[in-house]
């Protein structure tokens, strides 16, 4: 049975985001998981939110023929760039908190789960189909074990 991405990614997220479990707040690399999951959770959010823009500015008024001027005037184009500056800055910032991952050692079920839900996210099925599916079943494997 393959393990979706996004199932993957929202089951790890989940469990990390929701629990209350002691051992996570004294695991640093659960809360470190959590903070880069969270992080990439609103990045997906706010790139779904400027793709409706920029499809609904190319049906409705013929985006890519209007010139940077008449661009401008739209709102929309406002609210674009500013979705990006916050995609740019969270992308940054979970980019410099992976490379503090491999460092910090995973003392909970929560930590190790998050630091493989990270790992699945980062190693892109389309560019390395068996390493992903490697690290999914894992996780998988792990949490139908500790039911982290």
């Amino acid at each position: 049975m393959t393990v979706s991405r996004r199932r993957l990614i929202n089951t790890a997220s989940a469990a990390l985001l929701l629990s209350d479990a002691p051992a996570t707040s004294e695991d640093q690399a659960a809360l470190a998981s959590q903070t880069w999951l969270s992080r990439h959770a609103e990045h997906e959010r706010l790139g779904k939110r400027w793709q409706q823009i920029e499809t609904r500015l190319f049906r409705d008024h013929n985006w890519p023929r209007l010139t940077r001027a008449q661009r401008m005037r739209f709102p929309e184009k406002h609210e674009m760039d500013d979705l990006y500056d916050r995609m740019d800055a969270l992308h940054e910032e979970n980019r410099v908190l992976l490379t503090s991952l491999p460092a910090l050692i995973a003392t909970s079920s929560f930590g190790i789960c998050g630091k493989l839900a990270i790992a699945a996210i980062e190693v892109c099925p389309e560019e390395n189909e068996e390493a992903h599916r490697l690290i999914a079943s894992i996780l998988r494997d792990f949490r139908s074990q500790h039911g982290g």
